[in-house]
This record gives structure tokens, sequence and C-alpha cells, in this order.
């Protein structure tokens, strides 16, 4: 499945999947996920459809609303995704939606009807405002980032009860949902994509549910369906929004309660009513960099799978390739390299397994398998010379680069980078060693917010002693504390290999040792922040 951003007219980048070939159906998640939600889906429909995942504004990778309104209705969304279909050379496509993305899709259809083959919608009813206003009061919590970590648990319990209750937050027996719960790692990947839209989750997720549904659908006109499944914990107020009348052309969907009877029903219904003869998608645009000077991310294909990068392609002189740590991503670092933006051609990509970056699980997480990587960015690129900032594992990435391609490496500054010798490798092994693989119980939240705050506090994190605490101005930013466990979070256990595969790369020989080997020339950037003064006086 093909990964892709697409600049829109306004400016606003917005992230997509793609896969298969045939007419095009364009699939709208549920908020606040984002489009790896409908990937299930698509992988199915993509032996006779070009299936198109696509994350709504401030969702997964997509960018916020344009001039980000404090308060969102959902007919705002309805503009981009037309000027989506419109960077992508789609005239007509079948849509389908679920929840909040089956309430944009009928937006959608009523405003443009000329775009819309069929639409169907999944995950829609009707609830009467009483009962709304009884049902959410408490629905959305503030998940504002706090010094304890505690937001993170907030995440976790409304991700871990929404598969097990509805409403998710009303925890009777009478609202028990009598399915398997998912697992750790599946309620995970959920979480994540609450972690991403951050506080402003409920954009687009509070809205859907005062949308009168009843209201939405008699204004659709196009040939549409509505999905009724056995088992859905909500059927009756699918049943409500049917029995207040369907227009002649909506029909109803039935299906099973399993996934797979749902997904096939979809198929059968897009293999009746969406087979125009000859109506093949456009190929997907090239990938584009608007011109604002900002960083902007891009997807790389490599035969591996997809490398996630931000990139400036302006600015003077040689790239600067900046690679991030191990418990750190591009967008983490990105904040180091902004005051270069109009300065200099800067690419910073998430090594795989990190960021957002595809995971390759035969991946051994070691600084010479990264490189080959990092080598096929730069040469899928056309990149000759570079000069890189190598953060922690990311200097050691740089190293096993300037080795595997001579006279690629022009300079390397090198940051966070410390020596390792038998007394720091033995603490770390018998005290930072650890693992933070999902859980049931949110556990390995709290382990990851350890870890993050610790680093602000001593150093190393892990000898918390008060002959290690780092002196420090004021007080902890609960702010950076969460992007920086996020970046922790998403890479999971490759963190971990990465730590260990660093830990003996400079044990066995230091950077000062390696540096020498190869001739480049070198500058180590110490451990604090690099800052704009500091950037810019070295680069």
């Amino acid at each position: 499945m093909q990964r892709r951003f697409v600049v829109l007219e306004n400016g606003m980048q917005m992230h997509y999947r793609r896969a298969g070939d045939g007419p095009p159906v364009l699939l709208l998640h549920p908020s606040p996920q984002s489009s790896a939600f409908s990937v299930p889906m698509a992988q199915r429909l993509a032996k006779n459809f070009t299936a198109i995942c696509v994350d709504t504004p401030g969702y997964g990778l997509s960018d916020r609303l344009s001039g980000e309104p404090s308060k969102p209705e959902l007919q705002d969304y309805v503009a981009p995704l037309r000027m989506f279909l419109d960077a992508l050379g789609i005239a007509r496509a079948a849509l389908y939606g679920n929840a909040t993305g089956a309430e944009i899709a009928q937006l959608f259809a009523h405003d443009h009807p000329e775009r819309v083959a069929v639409c169907m919608l999944d995950t829609a009813g009707h609830k009467e405002d009483a009962d709304l206003d009884a049902m959410l009061d408490g629905y959305f919590p503030d998940v504002t980032p706090r010094r304890d970590g505690g937001h993170l648990l907030t995440h976790w319990d409304m991700v871990r009860s929404l598969a097990l209750f509805s409403p998710w937050h009303h925890d009777l027996a009478a609202n028990r949902l009598h399915v398997d719960l998912p697992s750790p790692e599946a309620l995970h990947r959920a979480m994540l994509d609450y972690l991403r839209a951050g506080k402003n989750y409920a954009a687009a997720y509070r809205p859907a549910f005062y949308t009168a549904k009843h209201r939405l659908i008699s204004r659709v006109r196009v040939p549409a369906t509505l999905m009724r499944w056995a088992g859905k914990p909500d059927l009756s107020e699918v049943d409500a929004l049917i029995a207040r009348g369907l227009p002649p052309n909506f029909t109803v969907l039935h299906a099973g309660p399993s996934v797979e009877e749902r997904q096939a029903a979809n198929e059968r219904y897009l293999l009746e009513h969406w087979r125009p003869s000859g109506v093949r998608t456009p190929s997907p645009p090239p990938q584009t960099v608007h011109d604002a000077p900002r960083l902007q991310s891009t997807m790389i294909e490599l035969e591996g799978g997809a490398v996630h990068a931000l990139e400036h392609r302006g600015g003077e002189g040689r790239l600067l390739l900046g690679l991030h740590g191990a418990s750190s991503s591009a967008r983490t670092l990105s904040r180091q390299f902004a005051p270069l933006v109009a300065a200099r051609p800067l690419l910073l990509p998430d090594l795989p397994g990190f960021g957002a970056s595809e995971t390759r699980a035969e991946l051994h997480h070691s600084p010479a398998a990264h490189a080959v990587i990092v080598a096929d960015i730069l040469s899928h690129r056309g990149v000759e010379s570079v000069d890189v900032v190598g953060e922690e594992f990311g200097a050691a990435v740089a190293l096993e680069l300037a080795a595997l391609r001579p006279g690629l490496v022009r300079n390397l500054w090198s940051w966070h980078v410390r020596t390792i010798d038998t007394a720091y490798r033995d603490a770390w092994l018998r005290e930072a060693d650890v693992s933070i693989a999902p859980r049931w119980d949110g556990a390995h939240l709290v382990t990851a917010w350890g870890i993050v705050r610790d680093r602000q506090l001593f150093s190393p994190w892990f000898e918390r002693r008060a002959t290690n605490v780092i002196a420090r101005d004021g007080a902890l930013d609960p702010v950076n504390l969460d992007a920086a466990v996020f970046d922790l979070l998403q890479a999971g256990d490759a963190w971990r290999d990465a730590s260990r595969q660093l830990l003996d790369y400079f044990f066995e020989r230091s950077l000062e040792a390696r540096v020498a080997a190869l001739g480049i020339p070198h500058r180590a950037l110490g451990d604090g922040p690099l800052g704009p003064a500091l950037l810019q006086s070295h680069l």
C-alpha cells in the first residue's frame, strides 16, 4: 500500500494511503483515528477498485484545518475533501464513511453530488437530543498534558473502554459490550492516533454527535446505503434512524456481526453499483513540497516500505541531513532545525520503526542496517554529498553511512553522544534495559513517561542520584514531555533494540576513534539543547 502526501490549493498537506486499480473508492475514518483504521477494508477492495484512505484534517499526518478554527463544524471538512480529490485528479468516486467519516461523506455528497457515485454509511444512527446530552456528559475528558503523565492513562482508559462499554464512560452492566477486547498492541495503535491529535482530538469528534443524522440523510440525493450489522452495540440507534424513514435513494445493507461479513457486504454493494466501464483512477501525482519556508512532510517509497521525512528544498548549499536518536523522531528533531529553514536545504527522515515511517519486521536495528536505508533515501533523491547532524543513535548511523559510501558525508556534527565505558554499560544493562511493549493495564505508558521525565532531571537518566542531577531553570514542560513520550511510544521496543546496539557500538570503539579512521571533519555538540545560535554558528 502506497503512502503519500499531497499539497492542496490552500497550502494544506494531506496524507493518504492508496492501493489497487480501478474505479476510485474514498474511505473516511472515524475521529480521532486516522487512515490506518481503513486499511483492512482498503486491502480487500484493492482487488477491484482503487482504494484511497485519507487522514482528515487534524488527524493522522494531515495538517489541521486552514485557519485552525477554535470550534470547527463538520461542514469545515468538506472543502478540504473537495480540494483533495482535485489534487488527485479524481472527478468522481464512491464514498465510504465510518462514524464521523460517514457524516462528512453525507455533507460532501450533498454539496458535490456530481463528484459522488455512491455514498456508503457505516456506524450511523439516531439519538434524541435529551439522551445525547446525558450521554455526552463526561464523554470528552480534558487530555491537556500533565506533569505527572496522567493524561496518558486518560487516553488509555478511553480507548480501552470504547471496546467494552457504550458509551465508554458508563461502565454499567447494561452498557457492557459482549465482544472480545482487542489486543494490547491494537489498543496501543489506536491510542497513538489519540495522542497525535492531542488536546484537539475532539475537533471533529464532538460536532459529529450533535449533527442531526436524519436531516443529513434527507439531503443526500446520490445512490446511498446504510450499514446495519448484527451485533452492533448501538443497533437500536440505527433502527431508530431507519424508522424515521429513509429517502428512496437509500438501501439498508445487512451484514453479520464479524468484520469479515461487514467487509464482504460492502464489497458486494460496490461491485453491483460502481463498475463503470473503463473507469480508472489517475496515477498519483508526484509528491510536491509547498513553496512556504517551512519543513513539510513527504513519503519516500523504498522497496522495504515507505519512509516518512520532513524536508525543505529551498536555501543554498549542500543538503543538511538530520538523523534522530533512538527515542526521538524527525518531528522532535525539527524544532532544533527551524532556524535553518530559510538558509539551507534540509532532510530529516524518520528511521524505519520510528516516527511515522513504516516498521520493517526483519530489520536489525543496528547503525549499519539503518545506514543502508539512509543511503537508499539519498540515492532516491539523487544526493551525492551531504552534511549530517546525528543525534545519539543517528550519529552512529551517520558514521556507518560515511563508511558505506566514501565521499558522501562531507561534515559530521554529533549530538548527545557519550563515552561508553564498562561502568556505564553495566549500569545501563542493569537499570535502563526495560521494555515499553504495550500492556493490558497501560503500565507501559507510566514506564515511558518516567524515562522521558527523568531524562530532564538526571544524567544519565537511570542513575537517579544527587550527583547526577541536571542543573536547570524553571519547571518541567508537560507539552515537551508529551511530545518526547509520543516519540518513545511510537518506537516501542525498537527504542530498546536500537539503544542496545548503540551501547555495543560505542563500547567497542569510541566516537573519536571511528571519526579518525574515516577522516571526515567532525564537531561534537555536547548534551545540551542545540539552540538556534549553536546551529547557526557551526553550520
